[in-house]
């Protein structure tokens, strides 16, 4: 068993992390995180939207509704304050931009140390969003750097992805850890019963993620391997988009092509890769996508797929170094296919691809290594408090 970096303290030190967008038993939060800090002897508090079920993994859930309106989750972040400071954690962690004023907060009445986890470029994401008018994106961009500026100084530590993320907060004390999947949560993987013509979509199925390109480059690979098959596994950012990509299929005559699955929960997602032997990460050249590393690209390699992936720096480093897929420009659905075919038509070369990138996973990029980094920071702060 691994020994407690809490060795030598003469009580259980409580830990309080909060959200109030993701889901509770969110992978990166409960699975990984939470899950970690158990294991390194913390008792641990997890304050986020209530589950349907409660679990018993030793971390206590404090439930809260999860406002629909974008403002009401600004003022709800406040109003958890107080839930928070009643668990009397001797170290709190919070996970969304939203929490910001809400970690000020916790640091200046409890004096205890407070941790920001930045999931992402969060300028650059505002830049992206969908449902925000373009000419209120600049505005609002503008108003959140200023709340970090003004904030940040007043916390304890931030925890960041990928070193463009991180250089926004070097002034700070920071520490990179990424999100990589568990090993523990993909110990069985049979390459030889995996299915040639299976290809896999996973994660949420929004238009800047490049479904609808990727769309029309399948109709491309299915008309050379009519046996050719996709599955999405992940939900669709809104109706209107869902209708527009299933009219989309139809126009297509991709119907026996393609299965949508919906949302899983993040344990049931190794079944899903199981079979499949190509995953594809379409993604569109936005400024969040640019600096961000999506964490399926590591499930893929993980689970024995070999990935189609957009040539970005970030994927292209890990794409090269383990050898595990082909890079494609995700905005023209003729570069998709050919990354798709070239990996369908070589299946000898993709069964290589494959043990690569699952090596690489188990060596490099898995949870177990940076949970290190995860319990060496929290001691930091703990033990300089």
């Amino acid at each position: 068993m691994q020994e407690s970096i809490l060795k030598g303290m003469n009580h259980v030190t409580k830990a309080c992390v909060l959200t109030t967008v993701h889901q509770a038993y969110d992978g990166r939060i409960y699975h990984k995180q939470c899950k970690s800090l158990v294991k390194g002897g913390y008792d641990v508090t997890l304050i986020a939207p209530r589950p349907e079920t409660i679990k018993n993994d030793g971390i206590k859930i404090i439930p809260i509704e999860k406002p629909k309106k974008e403002w009401k989750r600004i003022l709800q972040s406040v109003k958890i304050v107080k839930t928070a400071l009643r668990t009397k954690a001797d170290i709190y962690h919070f996970h969304d931009p939203e929490l910001i004023p809400a970690g000020v907060l916790i640091k200046l009445l409890s004096g205890k140390p407070v941790i920001f986890d930045v999931h992402e470029h969060y300028p650059n994401a505002i830049m992206s969003k969908a449902y925000l008018r373009k000419s209120i994106k600049i505005p609002i961009r503008i108003i959140y750097e200023v709340i970090e500026k003004i904030s940040l100084p007043f916390l304890s530590g931030i925890i960041y992805t990928t070193k463009e993320i991180g250089e926004r907060y070097k002034k700070y004390k920071s520490c990179k850890i990424e999100n990589y999947p568990p090993l523990s949560l993909f110990k069985v993987s049979d390459l030889n019963s995996k299915d040639e013509s299976l290809l896999l979509y996973l994660g949420g199925i929004t238009e800047i993620r490049g479904i609808r390109q990727l769309i029309q480059g399948f109709a491309l690979v299915a008309k050379q391997n009519p046996k050719a098959r996709l599955v999405f596994v992940g939900g669709f950012e809104s109706r209107s988009f869902e209708q527009e990509i299933y009219d989309l299929v139809n126009e297509l005559g991709l119907e026996n092509h393609m299965q949508f699955h919906g949302k899983v929960p993040y344990e049931e997602i190794q079944k899903y890769m199981a079979a499949a032997s190509i995953g594809i990460i379409p993604y569109l050249p936005e400024p969040n996508h640019l600096v961000c590393l999506p964490n399926k690209l590591f499930e893929y390699m993980a689970s024995g797929i070999a990935v189609v992936a957009s040539d970005f720096p970030h994927y292209r480093e890990v794409i090269e170094n383990s050898d595990a897929g082909q890079l494609i420009d995700p905005t023209k659905p003729e570069s998709i296919a050919e990354g798709i075919l070239k990996l369908m038509e070589n299946q000898s070369q993709t069964v290589l691809k494959q043990q690569k990138g699952k090596a690489m996973f188990r060596d490099v990029y898995n949870w177990e290594q940076e949970e290190k980094k995860l319990l060496k920071f929290y001691n930091e702060l703990i033990s300089n408090h």
